[in-house]
């Protein structure tokens, strides 16, 4: 693999890592205790520039490349798995208005969400699934100037704190007639449900969304009629999929680490159980994997930094999150064994790792979804 960090990705963490210890990290109990979105931590990741590493600097980013971000997410992820969610789903619609949309959109949305002065979420999955889009039963009807949009969409990140949505919907009869609009919070017709009681990431609002007879005018329709499954598939593909793996990367090495710190604490025959063979063992087959689970996401965020599209690394793409989400669930649970019966208490944080971690297989597209892509490469 012919690449290494360059100066200013060693800085970018290095600054994360500094921002985490700082501000993030011991807060984390606390957060995930109350599991209410904590938006002030979520303004100081957008005033550190993270929202912003993939766009260019004409629209208030700072063009750092698709591995800066998977590098600023797992380090958030590291420190606070639900924060690093945020980051990884925030940039989304971001990502399809930037390719798909017009100049007025792209100078409306883009910069105030980079700059963390607004929040935005992306909705796809319906109670019918989100692996395969063409299932979205949502629907768009042209009336008049605009659209009158009705269904509803499940499991939305952001949803319960978004101040803008961007959605995809039907708008015709076959298999391929999808849409992509904008919806802005306070719409008529627009609503979001209840905080979803999700086991991890506590502290994201994982929400419904509901459309009863919502206008959305013609002009909040992103790129041409019909080109919503293109839109959605580049955007999930290219930086959804890349991003949980980041997240699952940072989740796996905070639970390797928290166990690591209590095998050296704690006594057994007067002696730390780290030096058991079998606890010895199983660290460091934690080591192993999570580092080929670092250079399997590292390679697929260079390979896009290099110019290639997501349907040419599909299968790079689709191995690092199955892999790293493995990982990040395999490492926690051990976590959880090494610490014993303390694994289980939240405050020692192992048994919260495992939770997030849990969530990661199915973020993204699911894991069985992603060794369909493989093998259809193959």
């Amino acid at each position: 693999m012919d690449f290494k960090f360059n100066e200013e990705q060693k800085i970018l963490r290095r600054t994360i890592h500094d921002f985490v210890e700082k501000e993030l990290k011991g807060k984390a109990f606390e957060l995930d205790d109350k599991g209410e979105f904590p938006r002030d931590i979520a303004k100081k990741i957008a005033d550190l520039g993270l929202l912003g590493t993939i766009f260019p600097e004409e629209y208030g980013g700072s063009a750092m490349g698709h591995l800066a971000r998977v590098i600023a997410i797992e380090e958030i992820s590291r420190a606070y798995p639900s924060m690093g969610l945020f980051l990884q789903a925030t940039p989304l619609g971001l990502w399809a208005i930037f390719h798909f949309g017009d100049e007025r959109q792209k100078q409306r949305y883009i910069q105030p969400v980079i700059e963390g002065r607004e929040i935005m979420c992306m909705a796809v999955t319906e109670p019918t699934g989100g692996s395969d889009p063409t299932s979205i039963k949502t629907r768009a009807v042209r009336e008049g100037t605009g659209y009158i949009i009705n269904g509803s969409k499940c499991f939305i990140t952001n949803g319960a704190v978004a101040d803008t949505c961007v959605f995809v919907a039907k708008t015709g009869d076959s298999s391929k007639e999808f849409s992509i609009f904008i919806v802005e919070k306070g719409t008529q017709g627009f609503t979001a449900g209840v905080r979803e009681k999700h086991t991890g990431f506590r502290s994201v609002g994982i929400t419904e969304l509901f459309f009863e007879d919502c206008r959305v005018p013609s002009e909040n329709l992103i790129g041409k009629e019909g080109d919503g499954l293109k839109a959605v598939l580049k955007t999930i593909s290219e930086i959804g999929r890349i991003g949980n793996a980041g997240v699952a990367l940072g989740i796996a090495q905070a639970a390797y680490e928290t166990a690591l710190e209590f095998a050296k604490e704690r006594q057994l025959y007067r002696k730390p159980i780290f030096e058991l063979q079998a606890i010895k063992f199983m660290l460091a087959d934690m080591d192993v994997e999570i580092e080929a689970a670092k250079w399997l996401t590292y390679h697929a965020a260079w390979l896009l930094d290099q110019g290639k599209q997501s349907r040419d690394i599909s299968k790079e793409i689709a191995r690092a999150k199955l892999f790293t989400a493995e990982v990040a669930r395999k490492t926690a649970l051990q976590a959880v064994q090494i610490q014993g019966a303390s694994g289980t208490l939240p405050e020692f944080k192992a048994i919260r790792y495992l939770l997030d971690s849990l969530e990661t297989i199915a973020a993204g597209g699911t894991n069985e979804i992603m060794r369909v892509i493989i093998g259809r490469n193959l």
